[in-house]
């Protein structure tokens, strides 16, 4: 190879690695550009101009906390759906926002846990909810006021209606008391119209809020699903939960958790019970079983038709597990009538101490 063939290859070479890094850089020039230009944030008052209604209950939200925060990506409705400018720009363009719907229920999950850091919700990838693709969205909603003021709101309207309810009464009663053709009756009769119109639109406003209400507030949210819990929750036994002193939250933790099983707040069933009946802990000289194994065993915990949540009447629930006591009621070890009467009443009238007893091994006080 003459010394003239090699110097055009190295002029060739040097002129396409040069042409190489060109594209390279002018590659990396523009995406550079475009990486430093600054998200465009309009605020919370340019997405009320066209959302006034969503605004005005979003502003009822403990959400409206976020327009004390001066990072812009944390404010107000762009702390959720993103910079709005480019959404603006595209003369409404949906595609150009972040829309939660159209998110994948990790993604959703992670907008929300920018802000809702505390620990119950930080194990919610962890839970039953996640794993089975649940949203946020599926139990809460963002634009809706909380519950305390929707209660307010109910109860408000309710109390309104009763009085239209009169007020329509009476002026019934004026026009049946006016003369025919007399202007009195025609006045009363407009009145009574206009009253029912009025106590019709309240009533579709209450429907409305109490609609809300029950998609964002326990235990109706949680019923959404949990059909049997719903209906075991009105049976003659049930822990207070329709009477609106406890909520399934107090036991159970939707957002997840180390106890998969149920989703329990605790570490057990039984350390979830002892929670609120402590009492029946202990310890005792003589314990109980299955106070200390589940106390499942014995009680259902969402309702029973059984008094005490039992999952079964006695005697047949002792049953269970005492077979045959006071079967063998003589010396001979035979039994007797006399014995018979035992399993037609509930073992607790004598055994009173079920859960444990300091005093005997039979359970007695």
């Amino acid at each position: 190879m003459t010394a003239g063939n090699l110097s055009k290859r190295k002029l060739v070479s040097a002129l396409l690695l040069c042409l190489v890094f060109g594209v390279v850089w002018m590659y990396y020039s523009q995406n550079a550009g475009q990486a430093q230009e600054e998200p465009q944030y309009v605020g919370p008052d340019t997405c009320s101009t066209c959302h006034a209604d969503v605004a005005k209950e979003w502003a009822l939200t403990v959400h409206r906390r976020t327009l004390f925060n001066e990072d812009p990506s944390k404010k107000g409705c762009e702390a959720c759906h993103g910079p709005g400018g480019p959404h603006i720009a595209g003369g409404g363009d949906k595609t150009k926002i972040i829309r939660m719907s159209r998110l994948e229920p990790n993604e959703a999950a992670e907008i929300c846990q920018k802000c809702h850091s505390q620990e119950a919700v930080t194990l919610w990838q962890t839970g039953l909810h996640a794993r089975a693709k649940l949203r946020c969205t599926n139990c809460h909603d963002p634009h809706a006021p909380g519950e305390k003021t929707l209660l307010a709101d109910m109860e408000n309207a309710k109390l309104e209606i009763e009085g239209l309810s009169r007020s329509i009464k009476q002026a019934e009663l004026a026009a049946n008391d006016a003369a025919e053709g007399s202007k009195e009756k025609a006045d009363a009769n407009e009145r009574t119209q206009q009253l029912k119109a009025e106590k019709a639109k309240l009533q579709k406003e209450l429907e409305g809020v109490e609609t809300v209400y029950q998609r964002t507030a326990e235990p109706y949210v949680c019923y959404n699903c949990h059909k049997t819990q719903q209906v075991q929750a009105r049976m003659v036994s049930h822990h207070p939960i329709p009477e609106g002193k406890m909520v399934c939250s107090d036991c159970h933790n939707p957002h997840g958790g180390t106890r998969t099983e149920g989703l329990l707040r605790d570490e057990s069933v039984t350390e979830t019970c002892f929670r609120c009946h402590a009492d029946k802990l202990g310890p005792f000289t003589f314990e109980h079983p299955p106070v200390a194994e589940d106390c499942t065993i014995c009680h259902n915990p969402h309702g029973s038709v059984q008094d005490k949540l039992l999952v079964q009447s006695q005697p047949f629930l002792c049953l269970k597990c005492h077979a045959g006591p006071h079967s063998r009621s003589n010396t001979l070890g035979e039994a007797v009538p006399q014995s018979f009467a035992n399993y037609y009443t509930e073992c607790t009238d004598c055994h009173t101490a079920v859960h444990g007893s300091d005093e005997h091994n039979a359970l007695h006080y």
